[in-house]
């Protein structure tokens, strides 16, 4: 995408007004020629209508350029926010789940991960927050990286169920590593190991894994073709 200080508002706009379903009802001349010009949207009889994917494409386009990530998380939905944390994990080599679930009984607690990413022997165990500004935002963001730790570790007992939703997984032992990703903090922080990571960071984050590895605290997981053990 062609980047200038009026299409930077003109995406803003675009993903302000398809927010709730996609579509543009009425957009101006100059939404269309975006659309267009990026081969971006369908047109319809009522409006455009522009995809989950096309939305995301735009956010990432917009936090590329540094554009400040609360104009463009507040134009996103919770699934906008993970579907963005997958692509960005994605474009770094990472096969991804998003809204991972695991109903519990009477034996096994059940589980929530909004994005799981897969790399060779790497599995990262990502809690998208995207919350309004709150009283108590640093107790809770702690208190979501704890849980975030928790699912991490129950996650470990179920490889057999990623790797139905994956495609598949090598036998072998894993690193699961469980992460907290937001628009709240301005730099990557760790509280008790977990790491907690600004969006607009994230891509960075990713690629200097290796960096951080000493500061994070990670679970090993062993997948045996259906059988597993968290190590």
């Amino acid at each position: 995408m062609t980047m200038n200080n009026q299409s930077t508002d003109i995406m803003l706009d675009i993903l302000e007004q398809c927010k709730e379903d996609g579509k543009i009802p009425h957009p101006k001349e100059d939404h269309t020629r975006f659309l267009m010009a990026n081969g971006m949207g369908q047109k319809k009889e009522d409006g455009w209508l522009v995809s989950r994917e096309e939305r995301i494409d735009i956010s990432m386009a917009l936090m590329a350029e540094g554009v400040d990530a609360e104009k463009v998380v507040q134009h996103m939905t919770w699934k906008d926010f993970e579907g963005l944390v997958a692509g960005i994990l994605e474009r770094n080599g990472y096969r991804c789940i998003e809204s991972f679930r695991r109903i519990g009984n009477e034996e096994i607690e059940g589980m929530e991960i909004d994005v799981i990413g897969v790399k060779e022997r790497k599995i990262l165990s990502v809690d998208a927050k995207m919350w309004g500004i709150r009283k108590g935002k640093a107790s809770a963001l702690k208190s979501a990286a704890e849980d975030q730790f928790d699912r991490t570790e129950r996650l470990g007992n179920h490889l057999d169920t990623v790797s139905q939703k994956i495609g598949g997984l090598e036998p072998g032992d894993y690193e699961l590593t469980p992460v907290l990703v937001t628009w709240f903090v301005e730099d990557i922080q760790f509280h008790e190991g977990i790491p907690m990571v600004p969006v607009f960071k994230l891509n960075s984050f990713v690629l200097e894994l290796d960096r951080y590895h000493s500061l994070i605290k990670h679970l090993e997981g062993s997948f045996k073709g259906g059988q597993q053990t968290l190590q």
